[in-house]
């Protein structure tokens, strides 16, 4: 049995294939818990944050964290996992080739 796996129309990097988190995945992560709700949260926090919500730099994305913390226990929950997601990045991006076996402590 064949399965189909979807891959994000967004730009991949890095040996593992993994995209920095950006704004572009927090509103999504935001829409996929909050649903019909996550726009106007959206507004509250980029504006909090002082974004537009167009920015693609590390910078903004962290505000944009700061303010999700600060927010909701459920979007706080949701902050935190963009920067456990956000760590990985860093972390497999300077890690070997996912072909290079690799010694866990």
């Amino acid at each position: 049995m064949a399965f189909a796996t979807a891959v994000p129309a967004i730009d991949r990097t890095g040996s593992y294939g993994l995209a920095r988190p950006d704004l572009a995945e927090a509103q999504e992560s935001l829409r996929q818990v909050h649903g019909a709700a996550a726009d106007d949260l959206w507004t509250a926090l980029t504006t909090s944050a002082g974004l537009t919500g167009t920015e693609t730099d590390s910078a903004s994305f962290g505000r944009l964290i700061e303010a999700m913390l600060a927010a909701d226990p459920v979007t706080a929950l949701c902050g935190r996992a963009l920067i456990i997601r956000g760590s990985a990045y860093v972390y497999l991006a300077d890690a070997p080739p996912s072909d290079t076996p690799v010694a866990i402590r």
